[in-house]
């Protein structure tokens, strides 16, 4: 089984023991992935909040795979990012959607925290 973890689910692994083993009872054994955007997010997390930002970049760049951003990825997330926003989803952003649709490029299911992923199918949202 493949699974992408959403930014707030690697935020969460450096943060939370225990949302770090709810996460990895989660996923098991499967081989992780992120999207190339959120070594940005996890840099920016970082910096905010005084982590060493090359070190938090460098622990996700060794436990999970980084997809790199193609057109269709792009063109995939601009759509779902419109779709969730109709359905009522006002802080779903064109970052939340390049995640997801980074984790549908590659038939994976997503792991997060955010709430504005409810409702999908391919997502299990961690409360």
């Amino acid at each position: 089984m493949k699974v992408l973890l959403d930014t707030s689910a690697l935020v969460a692994i450096f943060t939370s023991k225990r949302n770090a083993d709810r996460i990895d009872r989660e996923v098991g054994d499967s081989q992780l992935y992120v999207s190339h955007v959120q070594l940005a997010e996890v840099a920016d997390w970082a910096t905010r909040s005084g982590a060493p930002a090359a070190d938090r970049v460098e622990a996700v760049e060794q436990m999970a795979i980084v997809v790199p951003l193609t057109k269709e990825i792009c063109l995939d997330a601009a759509a779902i990012k419109s779709d969730r926003r109709k359905k009522g989803r006002p802080t779903f952003g064109i970052i939340d959607g390049i995640i997801l649709a980074t984790a549908r490029s590659l038939d994976q299911s997503l792991i997060t925290f955010d709430s504005d992923f409810d409702g999908e199918g391919d997502c299990a949202v961690l409360q």
